[in-house]
């Protein structure tokens, strides 16, 4: 009889210390929920696709006339640093480049140099940046070499990894206004628009 209460009260023990220890699981565990604060900076590197959409412009002016880039889909690639401002808030400056052919081959550089504010969504474990870039952009094709302004609204997603490392995608749209004079060697006429996407994937590094 002795046996079989030992071994009753000896179960019960086990069970008890089990529950306890289950119980305090989510109390041990860490949970890193990213918060911001003045000063907190990020690194981020970004590779992806870059699709030529459209351009707008033409003889009659750049408000008319839709026509196809005839550029094949290409590559991006990009280094953005970022300081915040606040929880939300996010101030930096990003560069990078694309790439894409004409039909005969000729390549296709644009490097943009943007300054670009950021507003972050926060749904742990996940971040949601809306951003929005201005600058400008070096454009070359062939021995042609021109600056112009840049646009580039977009948005994004990031799995936060650890309390350092944080993965994702995004998704922007590039504008990029291509405007001459009337005094100019090409003339107003040549003034074009031209629209284009950019899907990456990116690495974000805080610190």
């Amino acid at each position: 009889m002795r046996h079989i209460y030992f071994r009753r009260v000896f179960g019960t023990v086990l069970i008890l210390l089990a529950a306890t220890a289950f119980a305090q699981a989510p109390e041990d565990e860490e949970i890193f929920v990213p918060t911001y604060s003045l000063g907190d900076q990020t690194l981020a590197i970004n590779l992806g696709l870059f699709a030529p959409l459209f351009i707008t412009g033409g003889a009659e002016g750049i408000s008319d006339g839709i026509t196809r880039p005839n550029l094949t889909l290409g590559g991006v690639g990009s280094i953005a640093w970022g300081s915040h401002l606040t929880n939300e808030i996010k101030l930096g400056v990003e560069v990078g480049g694309s790439f894409s052919f004409t039909p005969n081959r000729r390549p296709l550089f644009l490097v943009p140099i943007t300054f670009e504010s950021s507003y972050l969504l926060q749904a742990y474990p996940l971040e949601f940046p809306v951003t929005l870039g201005l600058g400008m952009s070096f454009a070359r094709l062939g021995e042609d070499l021109k600056l112009d302004p840049f646009i580039r609204p977009g948005g994004g997603i990031y799995w936060n990894y650890s309390s350092q490392w944080a993965f994702g995608a995004k998704l922007r749209y590039w504008i990029i206004p291509q405007i001459y004079s009337a005094r100019s060697e090409a003339g107003r006429d040549e003034s074009r628009i031209g629209n284009f996407l950019e899907l990456s994937l990116s690495a974000l590094y805080r610190f």
